[in-house]
């Protein structure tokens, strides 16, 4: 059995310091759970609405203990955008990550958020190259304000995806893996909205492209495809140039419509589909 800090066994020395510090950690402990981490939260969000805009509302702040370390937790989460998107969170809870990202001078937090439109948890660097490497789970992508990024494709459905993309001086660098069900994908001057059953992927940011697509495979009652290609990288997102590709399976019922827009299907309903362009203006053929 271990000997304590008040065993007559161990040297006077050790018993004379390892009482106070013994009483340190404790005091540290109270003075943590006794912090006035409400009124300090609520003077970040006004801070934070002062610099960017996004005004941050939440019922309660209040210390959690997790596995690895102190943190906090705030319930009824409400985050409104400049532009009136409200998104309302029932839980964020926050600690100081272990990570090297600190000694760069960025911090870096663990991360569990829980809201009606998904759940986030994993490692969040801030600063200006930030990042996050952890897990979404059923994440509903079509509430989120994706229309002002890509005019090229929008998606609707639940989302799981593993992150890890951090951001250096040309961009976001890493990869992300995904799979979605019960959805519909909208790609650009496609003449109808394809739904889907599964789909899943993988994307992989940096390198001589913005964003390589590895992978993208769905299926449905209508259009069975894959994508594959690029996009590559320019002074901003929207000029950036499209180079992919889809292979097509349509149902016999959809082929009209499709063909009407210029796609050509063979006799087994095989159709290849190229988009090129840029972000902001693809063109489909």
């Amino acid at each position: 059995m271990a000997a304590s800090a008040t065993d007559p066994s161990l040297p006077r020395s050790l018993r004379v310091v390892g009482i106070p510090i013994a009483g340190l950690l404790l005091f540290c402990f109270f003075l943590y759970l006794g912090f006035p981490f409400d009124p300090l939260g609520r003077r970040i969000a006004s801070e934070v609405q002062r610099s960017n805009g996004v005004r941050i509302e939440f019922r309660q702040l209040d210390p959690r203990l997790y596995w690895l370390g102190p943190g906090i937790e705030a319930s009824a989460v409400r985050a409104t955008l400049p532009d009136g998107t409200v998104y309302a969170f029932e839980r964020v809870g926050l600690r100081p990550a272990w990570s090297l990202a600190w000694l760069r001078g960025d911090p870096a937090v663990v991360l569990d958020l829980s809201s009606a439109f998904g759940d986030a948890k994993g490692t969040l660097v801030l600063g200006s190259l930030g990042g996050f490497d952890g897990d979404l789970a059923s994440l509903a992508v079509g509430r989120l304000p994706l229309e002002s990024l890509t005019d090229l494709a929008l998606l609707d459905g639940l989302l799981d995806a593993k992150v890890d993309v951090r951001m250096n001086e040309e961009g976001p660098v890493g990869d992300a893996t995904f799979t979605a069900r019960d959805g519909s994908l909208a790609i650009a001057r496609f003449p109808v909205e394809i739904p889907f059953a599964t789909l899943e992927g993988k994307l992989r940011f940096g390198g001589d492209a913005f964003v390589t697509v590895e992978r993208f495979a769905f299926e449905g009652p209508m259009v069975n495809g894959t994508v594959t290609g690029s996009i590559q990288r320019a002074p901003r997102f929207a000029q950036a140039p499209v180079r992919l590709e889809a292979d097509l399976e349509a149902k016999a019922n959809v082929r009209g419509a499709m063909q009407g827009a210029g796609i050509r299907f063979d006799r087994g309903g095989m159709a290849k589909m190229r988009i090129t362009g840029t972000v902001s203006n693809p063109n489909v053929r």
